[in-house]
Formats: structure tokens, C-alpha cells, sequence
């Protein structure tokens, strides 16, 4: 490895004693014993230092391809509804705006006539993204529009806000925004889930037509198992997560929400295709013009009308009904969801692949390892656009920035900072793990054409009271993604769709007449890396013969 320089500048800070501590952290007790080596590695120290520095003195690169045209798609009628106000019962905005193409020519495109809203961690140019928190104040305003903004635009979609998410995209309940908890729209004071909350509540109440959620351990599926819509994790990579703000690279996902399957498929094709920016689109990401036409393929070509799924093989994932806390209900009524797909032509059957009852401990793991240096300001080695001004805005963390903090986040940072000092070397076990896991499902799937599993493991519960301690916020969510972080870790795409409803369990009843009500119930289906042709035909045909709101 070459040294670019040994010049160094007046006043450079570092000194042998900047040396000796290093080596000191390098590993306890370590030490330099040859005094002529500390001067050198002293000297070369400095050198790299004043190296560094000229980087930060220089310009910021900003691909244009992100610069938006703001006469051409203007940011208009910026507001931030009120708390629990008309028009904000649950909570779900964090702020309103229009932003659509004011130059559409006569051709119309895919998402004409569409609203769309954003969950808040997506950058839109000119409008404040909270990213669920009020630790930074004034909330970071980005420059530069997300790749996915600017396709939604392209495609004549009108985007109509943002959407509250938890704090900086860290829970899987739906209390945690700093812009209060989010209700679930069919039935105030429970969760809606988390983190991409407000997406859910807003499209479930008919706010708007579809959304745009990021996902890094079932924060697409669950809000939308909880909200009774169709939530989709793509294949990893497929959708660009250029200018989103990221927890941890390889499990980071972008994708629609939409109450039907057909508009799911719709917004997926628009946002889909690999954009040059970012590196998570492996060998096979197809670019925009080759992504397959979705909204046009939700029926295999030359299907039997009444048996759409003739030849198709659906495996019922056995260990997914044995995870804890699964509510036994939520169980039976997957499976007796799945037995429609016989009905529709298809084979369906038990497949038993173990390692999926490991797999959420070693997803956990190598999140906490990877995902907590991005939570620590640490992130790199990737090709990828970095939000520098985004970063700045947190690091280097003050204590009064850090006390703003969930106790996720800070768990996390613990679990980073801990893991690499003591354990270093279980981050590579738990990779080599997560590709036998891999492995496991490609071998399952060979077989069949998705594998069926609860997408969460009960209905929505409530919200916890606000003097509840840390650990008791923490333990309302504890096991509801055990069935949707897996695939995060592998990259399999998975989709979510509402099966029926089910009252919550007496545990969880406010009063008595929560016996009457009726929750949402969500079924997910893992498809092959880059089918989602395939996952979106087999949820078509379930939908189109069940009304899951009568089950």
C-alpha cells in the first residue's frame, strides 16, 4: 500500500502519543517497542491526516441525475398537519405537500390519476425529512430528490406527502415518531406497525392510492399485514435506495404499499431497475427498460381461467408456524388461506427447512454488527451516493443529540460497540450463516413456486402506556417479525396480503367490546430471487376469489 505524501502542514495535531494510544486500541496492551518506529508511523500519521482534511475541504460531488428541476416539479403547498387535528386522527402525516410534473405531455403515463405518498426517510428536495426523530433540530432538509421520487414524477404519479415513521426507522410498532404514535385505522390506540407506519394508516384510510415504504427487517409487511394491504419486499437491489436514508446497506429495501395487488404491481414497475448509483444492484438487476411489465403479467399467459395456478407448487414453510409467540389463530388462519390455492389449480404442501428457526437470531447479529457503525456514523465500502450533509447533521454525536434517541438505536450502538470489541469474529460466522440460510430457501424453492408463512405472528395490540420503560416499549413488538427479517438477510423478494381478521387475544383487551373487533391478518409469500412476476400472480389469483374482509 502506497503513501500519497509525507508532506505535512503547520499545526497538524498528531504526535507520538496519537500513536502509541492507537496501537494501545488496536488490541489491550498493545504496544510499539522500537522508538524510531513510533516517529515513523508518527510522520506518516500526519502525512494522512492533512490528507484527510483536504478531502473535507473540497467540494461535495452531487450526481445531477438527483438534482431536481424545481420549475418543473415544484415543491407546492408545504404543511404540517397537527397532532391527532381533522384530517390527521392517526397521525400518519408528517407533512403535506403537491409534487407532480408541471409539463406532462399528452402521453399518459403508468401512475396518471395516482396519488402517492412517501414514507419520511425518502429525499425529497426542499422539504424537511425527519426520519421519525426530533434528535437533530431543525429536521435535515435534503437537496437532491430519491431515485424512486423521480421515477414516481416521470411516470405522472402525484406525490402528496410524507408519512410518519418511527424514529429513525428503528421500531416495528408504531409509537416511537417524533411526530407522535400512529393509530391503526381500525382501531385508535393500537400499533400500526413500524417503521413505515404512516404509509400504511394513509393508504388504509384512502389518504392516498399507494406508497412507497423501506423495509430492513419487515418494516413494509408488517404495517401492512397490521393495516389490511399488500406490502412488498423486492428482491434485494431491485429497487434503487439511492438517497433514502439507510440503516445498514444489505438490509436495506425499498418498496410499494397499495391496497390491491394490481397497484402494488403497478407501483413496483414504475420504481424498479437498477440507476447506476447504487451498488446493492447485483449482476442480474435489470435496467428500467427491461423490468418485466408486472401490472400486465398478474395472469400467467394462457392460464386456465378457472385454475390460474395449474402447475404451480406452493410449499407451506413448517417451521414458520412454530415460531414463539406466534398467536396459534394467526396460524390456522394461514393455512387454511394457502389450502385456496388448490382450489385455484395449484399443489400445496408442507416443506420443512430448519434453518428458519435460526434464521432471525442471525439476522439480529449481523444487523447489530453492520447496521450499528452506520448508527455509530461509521458506514462504508460501498459504491453508493453518500448523504454527507445527512450525517453531519448527527455526527459526531452530543450527548444532547444521543439522550433524542430510542432505546433501539442506542441498543444498537451497545450491540456494535460491544460485538467487535469482544466478539470480532461473529460477524463473519453469522454472514457464512445467512448464505447457508440462503442456500436452504434457493433448495426449497427449486421445488416450489413460493413458500407460504404468517407474515406476523398476532394482530395489531395497543400501544404501550406512555410511562412504560424502555424495556416494556421494546417488549410490545418482541417476536412479531420473526417470519419477514429473514429475507432480509437472504434477499428473497416477499409480499404481504390481507387473508381475513381476527379479534385480539383477552390479554390485550382495553374493555370488553374489543371481543367485537376485527383485525387485519396478513399472509406472506417468498418467492425466487428477481420472480416477482411469479408472487404477484399467485397473491392475484388468491384475491381475486376471496373477499378477505368476510373471513
Amino acid at each position: 500500500m502506497s503513501v500519497v505524501s509525507l508532506a505535512v502542514k503547520d499545526g497538524n495535531p498528531v504526535t507520538e502519543d496519537t500513536v502509541r494510544q492507537l496501537a494501545s486500541k488496536i488490541s489491550t496492551g498493545m504496544e510499539i517497542k522500537n522508538p524510531q518506529d513510533v516517529k515513523d508511523y508518527t510522520a506518516i500519521l500526519a502525512a494522512f491526516h492533512d490528507s484527510a482534511m483536504s478531502i473535507l475541504e473540497m467540494d461535495d460531488y452531487v450526481p445531477q441525475s438527483l438534482v431536481p428541476d424545481l420549475e418543473r416539479f415544484p415543491r407546492e403547498n408545504i404543511s404540517y398537519p397537527e397532532k391527532d387535528s381533522p384530517g390527521n386522527l392517526l397521525n400518519g402525516w408528517t407533512c403535506k405537500f403537491t409534487l407532480e410534473d408541471k409539463k406532462k405531455t399528452s402521453r399518459q403515463g403508468l401512475l396518471e390519476g395516482k396519488t402517492i405518498i412517501l414514507k419520511d426517510c425518502i429525499s425529497v428536495a426542499g422539504v424537511p425529512c425527519t426520519i421519525g426523530t426530533d434528535a437533530i433540530s431543525p429536521p435535515w432538509v435534503p437537496f437532491v430528490d430519491a431515485t424512486v421520487v423521480t421515477r414516481v414524477l416521470g411516470a405522472g404519479g402525484k406525490i402528496v406527502g410524507k408519512a410518519s415513521t418511527e424514529s429513525m426507522c428503528q421500531s416495528a410498532s408504531s409509537f416511537t415518531s417524533c411526530t407522535g404514535p400512529v393509530h391503526n385505522p381500525y382501531a385508535h390506540g393500537r400499533t400500526s406497525g413500524g417503521s413505515s407506519s404512516g404509509c400504511a394508516v394513509l393508504i388504509a384510510d384512502g389518504s392516498c392510492d399507494m406508497g412507497i415504504g423501506a423495509d430492513q427487517g419487515g418494516s413494509i409487511r408488517m404495517p401492512a399485514a397490521f393495516c389490511g394491504l399488500v406490502g412488498v419486499k423486492p428482491t434485494f437491489g431491485l429497487v434503487p435506495y439511492t438517497a433514502i436514508a439507510s440503516n445498514e446497506w444489505q438490509h436495506d429495501y425499498a418498496g410499494p404499499m397499495a391496497r390491491t395487488v394490481a397497484d402494488a404491481a403497478l407501483l413496483l414497475q414504475v420504481i424498479a431497475g437498477a440507476d447506476g448509483l447504487d451498488d446493492r444492484a447485483g449482476a442480474k438487476c435489470p435496467l428500467p427498460a427491461a423490468v418485466p411489465r408486472y401490472s400486465q403479467l398478474l395472469v400467467a399467459p394462457n392460464a386456465d381461467p378457472a385454475k390460474p395456478l395449474k402447475g404451480k407448487k406452493i410449499g407451506i414453510l413448517k417451521e414458520a408456524f412454530e415460531m414463539p409467540v406466534l398467536d396459534p389463530r394467526v396460524g390456522e388462519m394461514v393455512k387454511n388461506a394457502a389450502m385456496l390455492f388448490g382450489q385455484l389449480g395449484a399443489e400445496v404442501e408442507e416443506v420443512s427447512i430448519p434453518l428458519h428457526a435460526v434464521a432471525p437470531t442471525i439476522w439480529m447479529v449481523a444487523n447489530r454488527y453492520a447496521g450499528g457503525k452506520t448508527r455509530l456514523g461509521e458506514a462504508c465500502g460501498h459504491r453508493q451516493y453518500y448523504q454527507n450533509d445527512l450525517y453531519a447533521k448527527f455526527f459526531p454525536l452530543k450527548q444532547e443529540v444521543w439522550e433524542k434517541l430510542i432505546p433501539a438505536t442506542i441498543n444498537g450502538q451497545f450491540n456494535a460497540l460491544y460485538g467487535w470489541e469482544n466478539m470480532p469474529g461473529v460477524y463473519g460466522k453469522a454472514m457464512n450463516k445467512l448464505m447457508q440460510i440462503t442456500h436452504a430457501y434457493d433448495a426449497a424453492l427449486e421445488k416450489y413456486d413460493c413458500l407460504v408463512l404468517p407474515t406476523v405472528a398476532f394482530v395489531a395490540n395497543t400501544h404501550p402506556n406512555p410511562t412504560a420503560t424502555s424495556l416494556q416499549k421494546i417488549q410490545k413488538s418482541v417476536g412479531q417479525g420473526l417470519n419477514c427479517c429473514p429475507f432480509n438477510a437472504t434477499g428473497h423478494p416477499a409480499l404481504t396480503l390481507p387473508i381475513g381478521t381476527l379479534p385480539p387475544v383477552k390479554e390485550d383487551w382495553v374493555s370488553d367490546s374489543d371481543a367485537e373487533l376485527k383485525l387485519p391478518v396478513g399472509m406472506q409469500i417468498v418467492g425466487k430471487w428477481w420472480n416477482e412476476v411469479g408472487l404477484f400472480q399467485i397473491a392475484h389469483a388468491w384475491e381475486g376469489v376471496c373477499d378477505w374482509r368476510s373471513r
